[in-house]
């Protein structure tokens, strides 16, 4: 059995007879130009929104740790300050105190104005809990060793810094959270991002041993109900799904489910629509179907015009060479 893409098949499912003119004699157009141009600008920006929450994610995580460090910092250099020096005392408490208020008020803040709040909701507002708590432990601290001053204020010069750090890494983590975000909603993609089929984050081509069938979907996402295969057509919108679509997204589904997990539907997305394909028996048994036709044309059979609209044939590419051109 000879192995075709999904790509391959949408062309055949189109019009069998342009399919085999065109594996005699490729045909290159500005539409197809322009076409890969898009998918591969858009698989770029669903590359950064992956890499950008992925390193947002990160330094959250090093903005709650550093700031758990500066909490214990600050909590020792208190517990090791000396009471022979109240003035001195209630200057470094008051400051900290300060310093402590202000991290909280902007981390909060900063929480409460996201524009996707779920994806740092609970992480920022533990932070601030953490700084709140350091105040709170700061001001009832019972100092129990004498030290010098020198000692006193390198702890607390260590815990401003650090609180300083965490303050920035929040900063950046919360400024790639939003521009990933805003990649988002211009790509229209709210769910996660399990494969990337375009552009500098290309994924690996998927294969069916049983098919003979390999492919490459646009993206798929990760959703509460399985993998979603989304193929993006950028031509004209038509009034309802293609047909030739339709079998070309049921073979990513196809290769998504072998290669990576369940999938329940796929999505056909058009400029100015979106249509969902339920990946079921219906579906999955047409798909074989249409792979055993085109395996018998692959061996040998003559492929046929399977349509009879002339406007198809007019803006078909390979329409001069067709010995079957509808006038």
């Amino acid at each position: 059995m000879g192995s075709v893409s999904a790509a391959d098949l949408e062309r055949y499912c189109y019009c069998p007879l342009s399919w085999q003119l065109g594996r005699e004699a490729e045909v290159r157009s500005e539409a197809l130009a322009k076409g890969s141009a898009r998918h591969a600008e858009l698989g770029d920006g669903l590359s950064s929104i992956v890499l950008e929450e992925r390193n947002a994610g990160l330094l959250e995580r090093a903005a709650v740790w550093i700031s758990i460090l500066a909490t214990a910092l600050a909590i020792l250099g208190l517990f090791h300050f000396s009471t022979s020096d109240p003035v001195l005392r209630g200057q470094v408490l008051s400051a900290m105190a300060l310093v402590w208020i202000l991290l909280a008020t902007i981390i909060l803040y900063r929480s409460a104005s996201a524009p996707d709040p779920s994806l740092v909701e609970g992480r920022e507002r533990g932070i601030a809990m953490f700084a709140i708590l350091g105040i709170a432990t700061s001001l009832n601290a019972v100092p129990v060793f004498e030290v010098t001053h020198d000692q006193v204020v390198a702890y607390q010069a260590v815990s401003v810094v650090l609180l300083l750090m965490a303050s920035f890494s929040l900063y950046v983590s919360n400024h790639m959270t939003e521009r990933a975000g805003r990649t988002r909603r211009r790509a229209k993609v709210s769910d996660g991002i399990a494969y990337i089929g375009e552009g500098s984050g290309q994924g690996e081509v998927l294969r069916s041993l049983d098919l003979g069938l390999t492919g490459r979907p646009d993206y798929v996402l990760e959703t509460d109900e399985g993998l979603v295969p989304v193929e993006v057509k950028t031509g004209r919108t038509p009034r309802g799904p293609l047909f030739s679509h339709i079998l070309q997204l049921a073979a990513y589904c196809q290769l998504v489910e072998e290669n990576r997990g369940a999938v329940p539907y796929g999505i056909i997305r058009y400029d100015g629509r979106e249509d969902v394909i339920p990946f079921d028996e219906r579906l999955r048994s047409l798909l074989r179907a249409k792979l055993g036709d085109m395996q018998e044309n692959l061996d040998g059979a003559p492929a046929h015009r399977n349509h009879q609209r002339p406007g198809k044939c007019r803006s078909c590419s390979r329409r001069e060479r067709c010995p079957e051109r509808l006038e």
